[in-house]
């Protein structure tokens, strides 16, 4: 059964560090006249802005199931997510090469270079920090590669706070390298602006896509659901497995629909004796089958 993480604490502890990292580069962008880090204060604002939409759908995907959503409103984390990629990630891009563009012609000199290096250095201790609480509580529920279980997480928390910590470390190393390179020749800061943007960019398209499938409804993993057609296989009643079908719903949730079916002899206590067994046994290793449902058919009708 999958560990529970504290997603929570991942989105408190990525908020309070963007906004801080965010409000240093700023400043020392308008001191230096850097670009670079001006398009790395973009960056760090939002993903401060993106923990606020991660709070927001997080609030709001725990409201309880009503009648006109029955399932409950599991799924808004995935359109907040999913905003977070694309209007955030994408114009956070946008913007940083706009700023590229606007150097390129209007070029100004780099100064006070120490500061700079200063505030990269507290930005990639503080981003490290917060990638680590996020992947240590991203690791309690896959252990798979780290890739793939990007691809199969369905906690939109986790997935986009490790995604944004990434990038932000890989856009602070490439400001570092334009920062160092500009000492020899300026346009290297501008190099490192269009660099940032187009990271920003291709993090966009990932998330987007990745949330996407959650939206439309993704099935749960091939190897979760040869665990499920196991438990059923494993009742005497059961002639046979038509399908089973399943969905994410949100916060990690998902139904799951069974066809079965059953013995000509079976009658409708033992048919229901195994539908509860089956559904207790399938609840104990993944707590989050949040509906089950089991369709029985009769294999001589």
């Amino acid at each position: 059964m999958k560990k529970e993480s504290n997603s929570l604490r991942a989105v408190l502890f990525a908020f309070a560090a963007n906004l801080a990292i965010a409000i240093i580069k700023y400043v020392v962008s308008v001191i230096s006249g850097s670009t670079a880090m001006l398009a790395e204060a973009i960056h760090s604002l939002a993903d401060t802005t993106n923990q606020v939409f991660l709070l927001i759908g997080r609030k709001r995907s725990r409201k309880e199931a009503d009648e006109i959503h029955s399932f409950g409103y599991g799924k808004e984390e995935y359109f907040w997510g999913f905003l977070v990629a694309v209007l955030l990630f994408f114009l956070g891009g946008c913007y940083s090469i706009y700023e590229g563009i606007h150097k390129f012609l209007h070029p100004e000199p780099i100064e006070k270079y120490i500061y700079i290096f200063i505030v990269i250095g507290c930005a990639l201790i503080l981003e490290y920090k917060s990638f680590t609480v996020a992947f240590r509580e991203f690791r309690k529920t896959s252990t798979k590669s780290l890739f793939q279980s990007l691809k199969d997480s369905t906690d939109t928390n986790l997935f986009v706070i490790l995604i944004e910590d990434f990038s932000a470390l890989t856009g602070l190393t490439i400001v570092l390298i334009s920062t160092l390179l500009s000492l020899i020749n300026p346009f290297f800061d501008i190099v490192g602006t269009f660099l940032v943007g187009c990271l920003l960019i291709v993090m966009s398209y990932f998330l987007a896509n990745e949330l996407r499938k959650l939206m439309i409804g993704e099935n749960i993993p091939r190897p979760v659901r040869n665990e499920v057609r196991a438990i059923v296989k494993k009742h005497s009643v059961v002639n046979h497995i038509n399908n089973i079908r399943s969905m994410y719903i949100g916060n990690n949730n998902f139904i799951l629909l069974i066809s079965v079916d059953v013995n000509d002899n079976a009658d409708g206590a033992t048919i229901e004796r195994m539908t509860e067994n089956i559904k207790d046994e399938i609840t104990r290793n993944y707590s989050n089958a949040r509906y089950i449902y089991i369709d029985v058919k009769n294999s001589g009708a």
